[in-house]
């Protein structure tokens, strides 16, 4: 993979924060740490599951490929992997990588009830990649996202979690690029192209490095 320079990550970064008021800056250290804690279960990975699992490594393949996340719609959201000291949101349990988020099919966090409520297995809302030793960047896995104003706009207050390979998406709250405050919504992190040795659906990754 073509390594990318710091300008080009600079500029998508903007590009993902175009739903924001000029004023708002990209926030770096968003906290990671207020993420809900998934199940340690590695959830029910029989048939249908793994064959929903090979589809989606079928249409992200190609993300593998920079510019081709680029060109789907997927800019960085954050940190930046090439900026200088960056590091990616870790835990003692491990790392949950870069974050490459698709805001059309999330919606603008200035606006939360207004976002995308659709949850569709082969468009996820986020690409997650780790950085090696050696610079390069490698996609590991696919996040599931959607505002909790959003969800329940579609489907009422109080609504039950969405869910996808029959696993619901967990409810956490912090911060996004494009707006100040903690936004309440539904995520699961998916490792489509490593391992997770403590579940499939676990946000922190031991293998994944930073």
């Amino acid at each position: 993979m073509i390594r990318k320079n710091l300008a080009a990550f600079t500029f998508l970064v903007a590009a993902a924060c175009a739903d924001s008021a000029p004023t708002v800056a990209v926030r770096e250290g968003m906290d990671h740490a207020s993420h809900a804690t998934a199940s340690r279960s590695r959830g029910d990975l029989g048939p249908a599951v793994l064959a929903e699992l090979a589809q989606v490594r079928q249409v992200t393949a190609q993300f593998h490929d920079l510019d081709a996340a680029f060109a789907a719609g997927y800019a960085v959201w954050s940190p930046n992997p090439f900026a200088a000291g960056a590091t990616c949101p870790s835990s003692s349990e491990g790392n949950m990588g870069y974050h490459l988020v698709n805001v059309s099919l999330r919606g603008g966090a200035a606006n939360p009830a207004a976002g995308d409520a659709d949850i569709d297995a082969l468009r996820p809302e986020m690409l997650l990649y780790e950085k090696r030793p050696d610079g390069e960047v490698h996609l590991v896995g696919v996040e599931y996202l959607v505002f909790t104003a959003a969800w329940e706009r579609v489907n009422g207050a109080g609504a039950a979690p969405p869910e996808v390979f029959g696993e619901p998406l967990l409810a956490s709250l912090h911060t996004f690029p494009g707006n100040p405050n903690p936004i309440p919504h539904y995520e699961l992190h998916v490792w489509t192209w490593t391992t997770n040795p403590i579940s499939m659906f676990y946000p922190w990754n031991p293998t994944v490095s930073c």
